[in-house]
């Protein structure tokens, strides 16, 4: 488990620091917290705002352990009433993988397609020779994604999508691409590049969202709001349109959406006053 500590100095710059990276042998959430508390311990620290963490149970169960334990000695704000904030990142990649999983035939075609290609330097440079001959106008360089982060799974396929021509060339120069992904997932096919451009299209508003409160080097609580009402005018954009598989991918995404953001309520309190306090 890493945990990175954030504060604000004397001279009012943020900061950040790993402050510990250690294994965990109990998954429970008792275990976590007991972790995170002697961690706080060793260093020594004297206030603890709030925790961000992603949503499994076993981190509400950690955190409310370490709120009882921190409230008793009096180094949390408000007891700990605040402390547990979910990772708004988190939240973002939980809601596009439902986009993403869709048209999840599409994309897992182009996925065994780019893997095959970066398989061997060979590969590589037969297929951007094929991308020059097609006159493909890019620099970019394919990429796999890593499936538990939806936005790099769309900078794979926004790359790939350019390089369709030279993916169709280079099939016909290498008999092998075509027979190792058809006993799989099979070739990308003119419907599939279909799907990937319209999914490129449709999540390239989110992955600037994502982009923007992933940083790391400044705040980004009084993103937020932003981020909530862009994602909510998107949603009902879409549910508003006449493609029935558009209408459909956004009523998945609006119940993922509505599942942690629907209820006000629901969202941690402090969110709010960042958004007021915000300069």
């Amino acid at each position: 488990m890493v945990l990175t500590a954030h504060w604000i100095d004397d001279e009012w710059m943020l900061q950040k620091r790993i402050i510990n990276f250690c294994p965990i042998f109990a998954h429970s959430g008792e275990s976590i917290g007991q972790t995170l508390e002697k961690c706080i311990r060793d260093w020594g620290i004297e206030r603890v705002y709030t925790v961000t963490v992603d949503n499994a149970s076993t981190n509400s169960v950690g955190i409310e352990y370490l709120r009882k334990k921190l409230s008793h000695q009096n180094i949390c704000i408000a007891n700990g009433k605040y402390m547990h904030t979910i990772c708004v990142a988190h939240v973002l990649n939980l809601i596009l993988q439902e986009g993403v999983k869709y048209s999840s035939v599409s994309v897992d075609r182009v996925r065994v397609a780019v893997r095959y290609i970066r398989a061997s330097p060979l590969r590589m440079k037969k297929f951007y020779n094929r991308a020059e001959e097609e006159m493909i106008d890019t620099d970019a360089h394919l990429c796999l994604d890593v499936p538990t982060r939806w936005n790099s799974t769309y900078m794979m396929l926004e790359v790939a999508e350019k390089y369709e021509g030279a993916f169709d060339s280079y099939g016909c120069e290498d008999h092998s691409f075509f027979v190792d992904l058809t006993a799989g997932d099979g070739v990308p096919t003119i419907d599939d590049w279909e799907n990937v451009w319209r999914i490129v299209k449709l999540l390239k508003p989110f992955n600037y969202l994502t982009l923007k409160v992933s940083r790391s080097l400044y705040v980004t609580s009084h993103f937020f709001w932003e981020i909530l009402i862009d994602i909510h005018c998107l949603l009902v954009g879409w549910s508003n349109c006449e493609d029935l598989d558009i209408i459909s991918m956004a009523s998945k995404m609006r119940e993922k959406y509505n599942k942690y953001w629907g209820d006000a309520k629901k969202i941690n309190f402090l969110v709010y006053l960042a958004i007021i306090l915000d300069p």
